[in-house]
């Protein structure tokens, strides 16, 4: 995404401390200024009121320097989309799991963990480096990078894929694979309408093995910043 010559320039005289970004000290015009907190908002820095700054994961040093050198920046969650999953959903779909303490059980697109953090011993996948990034700093068994390239069995997988171009009907197919029990996992509404031949195969696949496709409520993922409808999938091996 470009941004335009005057957010650069605030970028540029902005002033950065560790992991925080403190704008100059000049009175930005309201356009200007919601134009340079969208930018930083996408960058994953939040406006912190008590410190009057941005407050970001890292220091941002490096992403505000490639951004004055490109004249752009990367929506990491379109990119990767990553829609964080909400917490009751992720509580949902561990108790749609079934889980018992004996099994293994694996996330393959666990983003921050949301789902993972549920589950004791969950071994997780995760292609976003600041993700990696957070996982590993947080102690969570990280055991690969692209599911897509994964080949371990797991008795139960639990998953919010990434929906663009279909992804989350290849990530699920991957799953029910892989899968020794049961795949419980969030997946774009499009799959139980939608007439191509990759979506109604899929559907046929989860009928056979006698699977739910439940829908979520309207709104559901509203919190973690998109309107997409999704469902859930629940299927036994």
């Amino acid at each position: 995404m470009k941004i335009s010559d005057d957010v650069a320039n605030v970028l540029a005289n902005s002033t950065v401390v560790d992991n925080k970004l403190f704008l100059p000290d000049e009175q930005l015009d309201r356009k200007l200024y919601v134009a340079v907190n969208k930018a930083l908002t996408v960058l994953n820095g939040k406006w912190n009121r008590k410190a009057r700054a941005h407050i970001f994961n890292e220091s941002p040093t490096d992403v505000i320097d490639n951004i004055l050198l490109t004249g752009e920046y990367t929506d990491k969650k379109k990119e990767y989309q990553f829609f964080e999953t909400p917490v009751g959903i992720a509580k949902e779909i561990v108790g749609l799991a079934g889980i018992n303490g004996k099994e293994s059980v694996l996330e393959p697109s666990a983003g921050k963990g949301r789902i993972a953090g549920l589950i004791k011993d969950c071994h997780c996948v995760e292609l976003n480096d600041e993700n990696r990034r957070y996982l590993f700093d947080n102690k969570f068994n990280v055991v690969g990078k692209n599911f897509m390239e994964f080949d371990d069995r797991y008795d139960v997988i639990v998953a919010n894929p990434p929906f663009t171009k279909q992804q989350d009907i290849h990530h699920v197919n991957r799953m029910m694979d892989l899968a020794n029990r049961r795949v419980v996992s969030i997946m774009s509404a499009s799959v139980t309408f939608r007439t191509n031949r990759l979506t109604v195969e899929f559907r046929e696949r989860v009928k056979v093995l006698d699977g739910d496709i439940e829908m979520l409520p309207e709104k559901s993922f509203s919190e973690s910043g998109t309107g997409v409808a999704a469902c859930i999938v629940c299927v036994d091996i």
